[in-house]
């Protein structure tokens, strides 16, 4: 990603009506899974939205973020968050089994991440029953003029976000789709993004702030959009998102989940 687009996201993010739902995301699947003073990093932090949101509403953890791209670690440091380092998800500099939970969100389907090898090490940095929360953009067909400018590679189904986590030992806790009441707008409006980037090559990112109003009632009706999907299991949404532990081993080698 440009510069240009790490300075948007750090203009945007903190009210952005999208982000605030994957927060609430976030937040409720760490609490009541994780130890009160647990140690958390957040691999592909960007520019340290989550993590310093999680730091005024959970507290007690001890955060810490890495990302590859400078701009971004040069957004946490302004925002404070002092324990946020450049370096790849493929590469984390920590020491094994460290961290009682590790975010991944919207990372692995960046040109450049290796999927496996990210995972690999997101799970040699978790403890034993330790939590990974991920999200990932879902469906091909919502590809767009945002996905060329985040340098998006890829986006991905339920099964094939499973596959992932459990070829990588860890087992899978709950996964959804969410962002389904947006789907078919989203899917028109990718489709025409597409054909008009095609006639006129100026790509552009969705990151746009709404008037206050709207952003607050697109933020509310995300939420129960969320809700509804996990309840129901909506088999379609624009992003997928899941929470898994890593497998404890034992005696004799064989390994099982922890719930």
């Amino acid at each position: 990603m440009k510069a240009a687009e790490y300075d948007l996201m750090r203009a945007v993010e903190d009210r952005h009506w999208w982000y605030a739902v994957l927060r609430g995301l976030v937040q409720d699947a760490l609490v009541g899974r994780m130890p009160p003073h647990g140690r958390l990093l957040d691999a592909g932090c960007g520019t340290g939205g989550m993590l310093e949101f999680l730091q005024g509403t959970m507290g007690g953890l001890e955060l810490a973020g890495v990302d590859v791209a400078e701009d971004a670690v040069r957004h946490c440091h302004q925002r404070g968050l002092s324990t946020v380092q450049s370096g790849a998800v493929e590469a984390l500099e920590f020491e094994d089994a460290v961290f009682d939970a590790v975010l991944s969100l919207d990372v692995l389907y960046h040109a450049g991440v290796n999927e496996e090898k990210a995972l690999a090490e997101m799970g040699r940095v978790l403890r034993p029953g330790g939590l990974l929360v991920l999200n990932l953009p879902a469906f091909d067909g919502l590809r767009g003029s945002h996905d060329v400018v985040v340098s998006g590679a890829r986006r991905y189904t339920i099964c094939q976000v499973r596959m992932l986590l459990q070829h990588s030992s860890l087992a899978v806790e709950m996964i959804q789709y969410w962002n389904a009441w947006l789907f078919l707008p989203l899917l028109v409006w990718r489709r025409l993004s597409r054909m008009k980037a095609e006639q006129e090559p100026t790509w552009e990112s969705d990151l746009k702030l709404t008037p206050a109003w709207m952003n607050s009632l697109l933020a509310g009706m995300g939420r129960v959009d969320a809700g509804l999907c996990r309840k129901l299991r909506l088999p379609f949404g624009s992003s997928v998102f899941a929470v898994a532990r890593k497998m404890k081993l034992q005696p004799g080698g064989m390994q099982h989940g922890s719930n």
